[in-house]
């Protein structure tokens, strides 16, 4: 079998020859490189320097030394865009001791430590783009997308794409998580319930924006998946009640699943990080497949939820930090409570639940990607398996 007939047997329910190690960008695990500050510390003990070395942090790019060398795969996106490109937001940028500081026309003032690409700890935002609908009407103003491509332009763009073996997906963008993002926790709450006609018609923008410039371009690949984003979970639950998700964002995603059948895509997968276990039925509800990464310290459990939705396809819920330093003692546990008995029901990718993190050892990955592999009778990888 290709790495692509196994993805798709897995997908379907089907037994593959192995199983892949497979994650999408953002929260792939071990399918994508780590922060380079790590990779470094990696190469400092023993992972040969050219694994990884080229690879961008939160990019979708792919890393064939990287993937090559662990044996691990992601999935890959059409380098294409069929929207005109917006003028954008302009930004400043100083330096204040430890720290760079971006304040943005829009008022959206953040404040990060130096050479965050590299390390990155989670920025400071100190205001957002929207506070209330006159800065929503500036912001929208300058990235909204000035038009679609002439069709000559996104042809020739996608002449180069070669997918090789390997699932095409495009990203769908998401709803209430968008809305967050642009104003934040706090505020994206509050406003369901302040000015509920905002928030609409913040999503409804994003919905157009997404029937103007990717449902022709699905329709024209045909892509494996579409991915989703939302990250509107804690570490218990649910940001917002499912009624408020379903009143503002059902839409969306019904439309999305919708799209999905109509061009026959395998499957539609949604990234929220947290408690996903209520949030995972609601999507499910829509049609979708996924929510991932299955975050254990968020309260997550699969095999409840495989009893709940037994169709769904499952990722993740491996402990990131049990290749952590100091902490190698409980690998053995942690993939052999999981993983066999969730490949044995079928529709799941096993992976860890997030990227490495500083503390990752190269030994404790070794041992870590060692068993995995063995669990999944997968040959692949070519770094030293240590028991």
């Amino acid at each position: 079998m290709t790495n692509r007939e196994r993805l798709k047997a897995i997908i379907h329910f089907e037994k593959p020859d192995y199983v892949p190690i497979f994650g999408f960008p953002g929260a792939g695990g071990m399918s994508q490189p780590p922060l380079p500050s790590i990779r470094e510390r990696l190469v400092e003990q023993g992972m040969p320097e050219w694994v990884g070395a080229g690879s961008a942090p939160f990019q979708k790019s792919v890393d064939d030394s990287w993937e090559r060398y662990w044996g691990v795969i992601g999935p890959v996106y059409p380098p294409v865009s069929m929207a005109k490109e917006a003028p954008g937001i302009r930004c400043e940028r100083r330096v204040e001791g430890d720290f760079e500081v971006f304040e943005y026309e829009t008022g959206a003032r953040t404040r990060q430590t130096l050479d965050n690409d590299r390390t990155y700890i989670m920025p400071e935002f100190q205001s957002y783009h929207v506070r209330d609908r006159k800065s929503w009407e500036f912001y929208r103003e300058w990235v909204a997308p000035r038009g679609v491509k002439p069709a000559r332009e996104i042809e020739v763009l996608l002449e180069t794409f070669d997918p090789g073996d390997r699932l095409v997906a495009i990203g769908v963008g998401g709803t209430w998580g968008s809305v967050r993002s642009l104003m934040g926790t706090e505020a994206a709450s509050t406003l369901l319930y302040d000015d509920p006609a905002l928030a609409r018609e913040i999503i409804d923008t994003h919905q157009r924006d997404f029937e103007t410039y990717t449902v022709p371009l699905i329709e024209r690949l045909r892509p494996d998946v579409l991915g989703a984003w939302e990250d509107c979970c804690y570490n218990h639950g649910m940001l917002i009640s499912p009624k408020h998700f379903d009143e503002f964002c059902g839409a969306f995603y019904r439309r999305v699943c919708e799209v999905a059948r109509d061009c026959g895509v395998d499957w539609v997968a949604l990234d929220s990080d947290g408690n996903i276990m209520e949030f995972a039925e609601v999507v499910y509800a829509y049609g979708v497949h996924t929510v991932f990464p299955s975050e254990p310290k968020g309260h997550n459990d699969l095999f409840a939820l495989r009893e709940e939705l037994p169709n769904s396809i499952l990722m993740g819920w491996l402990e990131k930090e049990t290749v952590n330093e100091g902490n190698g003692h409980l690998i053995h546990d942690e993939i052999v409570s999981k993983v066999p008995p969730l490949l044995e029901q079928g529709g799941y990718f096993p992976n860890l639940e997030h990227a490495l993190q500083p503390m990752a050892t190269f030994e404790n990955v070794c041992r870590f990607m060692t068993l995995l592999h063995e669990v999944t009778g997968n040959p692949e990888g070519e770094f030293p398996r240590i028991h």
